[in-house]
C-alpha cells in the first residue's frame, strides 16, 4: 500500500485554451509542475477531466484521493450536481484537501465546499494586466520558498470576492491597468471539528475549532496565458498541495 499523498488534478478539458501553451491541457501542466518539485517522492499525481466517463469523478475515485485540484471556467453547468455534493462530503466528512484554481470560483464544487456564491463583485477584465502578487503571510507553509512576484500578463479579478472569511489571507494581487486589488490566495478549514454556534468565546485563545478538511483558493490561471508554466505559481500550488494534504 502506498504512503504517498494521492493528488487528482481535474479540469473541464477546455477547448478555448491556448493549445500552443497547453497542448495537453492545463491539468497536464499543473501535474508536470508538481512532479518537477516533488523531489522527495511524496506525491502520487493523477489527472481527470470533464469529458471522461462519469466526468472523471466517482465515489471510488474520491475515496482514492487525498487532495483534489479543480480548474473550470466555461463548462461549470455541465458538471453533475451529485459530483459537487460528493466532493463537499469528502472534504467535510473525510478530510479530503481541496484546491480551487482561478475561474473555478464559480464551479459547483467550490460553491458547495465553501457554501458561497463565488461572485466577483469587483468585476473582471481580460486585458493583459500585469499582476503583482504580494506575500501576506510569509510564515505560512504555502509561502515556503515564495517571495512576492509578478505575472507579466493575466486576467483581472477585482474585490470584493463573495466567499466566507478566510482562515488566512495568503496573497494579495494588484492589477496594473485599473489599479484593482484581489485576495488571490486564501485558506479555510471546513466540516467536522468546527462549532457553528461559537461566537467570541471566553478568551484565552478558545475558538470555534478547525474543520477536518483544508481548502485553498489560488486566483491566477487564465487558460490563454502561460501562468501554470511560471516557477513561482508552480511552487505555490506544490506548497498548497502539501498544506491541504496535511504534510505541512
Amino acid at each position: 500500500m502506498s504512503n504517498k499523498l494521492r493528488v487528482l488534478i481535474w479540469d473541464e478539458n477546455p477547448s478555448h485554451r491556448s493549445f500552443e501553451i497547453y497542448p495537453d491541457s492545463l491539468r497536464a501542466a499543473i501535474a508536470a509542475g508538481l512532479t518537477e518539485l516533488d523531489k522527495a517522492g511524496e506525491l502520487e499525481v493523477k489527472t481527470a477531466h470533464l469529458d471522461e466517463e462519469n466526468q472523471g469523478v466517482t465515489q471510488a475515485v474520491l475515496d482514492a484521493t487525498d487532495v483534489l485540484i479543480w480548474w473550470g471556467h466555461a463548462r461549470h453547468g455541465e458538471v453533475k450536481d451529485e459530483i459537487a455534493e460528493m466532493v463537499k462530503k469528502q472534504a467535510h466528512e473525510k478530510g479530503m484537501g481541496f484546491i480551487c484554481l482561478h475561474s473555478g470560483h464559480y464551479s459547483k464544487t467550490f460553491k458547495a465546499v465553501l457554501g458561497c456564491t463565488g461572485h466577483l463583485k469587483g468585476g473582471w477584465r481580460e486585458s493583459n494586466d500585469v499582476e503583482t502578487i504580494q506575500v501576506c503571510a510569509p510564515w505560512h507553509p504555502i509561502c515556503d520558498g515564495v517571495e512576492s512576484f509578478v505575472i507579466p500578463a493575466e486576467e483581472m479579478y477585482g474585490s470584493p470576492f463573495d466567499v466566507p472569511p478566510p482562515l488566512t489571507n495568503i496573497f494579495q494581487s494588484h492589477f496594473s491597468i485599473g489599479n484593482e486589488t484581489f485576495p488571490s490566495g486564501m485558506t479555510w478549514t471546513v466540516g467536522e471539528g468546527i462549532d457553528p454556534a461559537f461566537t467570541s468565546g471566553p478568551g484565552n485563545g478558545a475558538n470555534q475549532g478547525y474543520g477536518i478538511g483544508r481548502v485553498f483558493y489560488f486566483r491566477p490561471g487564465h487558460e490563454t496565458y502561460p501562468t501554470y508554466l511560471q516557477a513561482e505559481v508552480r511552487k505555490v500550488i506544490y506548497n498548497a498541495v502539501r498544506w491541504v494534504g496535511k504534510l505541512s
